[in-house]
């Protein structure tokens, strides 16, 4: 359960107040009083300096790290995001609690939602909470969830610009209860977040794309959870994918030989981008039975390191598998165009073989299906080459 915390704290306070209640007849006085004292005491110590309100619990995260989520009496909950900004979840019919502090308020329920991301829209399908997007940032032709597709043709959701400057006054005649946005990137969004305060708009930074681990990115559902209050909900959709996970790696580990070794990467601006050894991609190929490569390569940072073509030859030269992100450098979809990159790529192992690998097209807006696409990559990883060339979410290049 997300409230780990609720019911022992429950259970002991209900337990003080009995023996306070129904206690023997020979109990002093001054016991019942010092009993009590004890239950004021405990509470003071679970009270938020901050609202006020008495803290009964946290939701249980498993592998996220950039985002937590504090439950206190009276259905109240505060979301810390990444960056420490608060977020106070006022219940229906409840008042706003004198603050003492700078923190963000949130009136709930919340009926309507901005998309700054197309992973938002993924991370709220498995919740059956598409139909609270009223406006996205993704042109309707880039979209792959046909329900915001849909959304758009009927005009129930509208586009309202790119996410790193979109229609301010547009929002506001829309005026949606939240915005969830992408901060700390670098392209802008920091810049929107600041003009949305400006302007009273509420959002929400959504930060997992901070997760290292593709399981920690998968459960920011539970944030949405949270900001929807189905929290029961989305930890029994992670759980269901958490197990399909567990599933594969126990084959994995049935499985007699050595592992396919491969290479992650892209190309943009004449610059080729190589996932970090600690990147949650590499950890999605690592968790579906393939062995990294370039194993050196940053091994405690998540993202991408930069290389010329003669340092990415050098180290994915014996490479069994490429697995290039042709959503990410588009000017890159068949091998042919790789070799022409840099025409000693030709003489890359999987390259020789026909063994590389692209990105389907709706792959990013999959998000919540973590689970299934690294059950695609067990399966590439593990039948004989020549026998399949597509998936889910990959298709071999020709």
């Amino acid at each position: 359960m997300v409230r780990r915390n609720i019911f022992i704290r429950v259970i002991l306070v209900t337990l003080v107040l009995l023996l306070m209640l129904t206690g023997c007849k020979s109990q002093e006085k001054d016991e019942v009083i010092s009993s009590q004292e004890d239950v004021e005491e405990a509470i003071k110590r679970n009270v938020d300096e901050d609202t006020g309100l008495v803290h009964i619990g946290e939701m249980e995260l498993k592998y996220a790290k950039s985002f937590s989520v504090d439950y206190y009496e009276g259905g109240y909950k505060i979301i810390t995001e990444w960056n420490g900004r608060k977020t106070l979840l006022i219940p229906e019919g409840k008042e706003v609690p004198d603050l003492k502090a700078d923190i963000n308020v949130i009136q709930l329920p919340i009926e309507s939602v901005g998309v700054f991301a197309t992973t938002a829209a993924a991370e709220l399908r498995p919740l059956g909470l598409l139909d609270k997007i009223t406006l996205v940032t993704t042109e309707m032709d880039d979209w792959h969830i046909q329900e915001v597709k849909e959304g758009m043709e009927e005009g129930r959701i509208t586009y309202v610009g790119r996410n790193s400057a979109p229609d301010y006054e547009l929002i506001q005649s829309i005026k949606p209860d939240i915005v969830l946005i992408t901060t700390g990137t670098g392209h802008g969004t920091d810049e929107v977040a600041a003009k949305f305060d400006e302007l009273g708009i509420k959002w929400i930074s959504r930060g997992s794309q901070r997760e290292s681990d593709p399981r920690g990115r998968l459960e920011w559902i539970k944030l949405m959870g949270a900001l929807f209050d189905k929290e029961e909900e989305a930890a029994e959709f992670f759980d269901v994918q958490l197990k399909k996970i567990e599933e594969i790696e126990q084959k994995i580990a049935n499985l007699e030989g050595q592992r396919e070794k491969f290479a992650s990467f892209f190309l943009a601006n004449d610059i080729y981008y190589v996932r970090n050894k600690g990147d949650y991609e590499v950890k999605m190929l690592e968790l579906a039975g393939g062995e990294y490569i370039l194993s050196d390569l940053n091994p405690d940072q998540d993202g991408n390191s930069k290389m010329n073509a003669e340092e990415l030859y050098k180290s994915i030269e014996d490479a069994d598998i490429l697995f290039y992100n042709n959503r990410l450098g588009r000017g890159i979809q068949c091998i042919d165009d790789l070799k022409s990159s840099a025409e000693y790529f030709a003489d890359i192992k999987a390259v020789r073989e026909g063994r590389v690998w692209g990105y389907k097209p709706h792959y990013f807006q999959h998000a919540d299906r973590v689970a299934d696409m690294i059950e695609d990559l067990y399966t590439i990883f593990t039948t004989p080459h020549g026998q399949i060339t597509e998936t889910e979410y990959f298709f071999l290049m020709e």
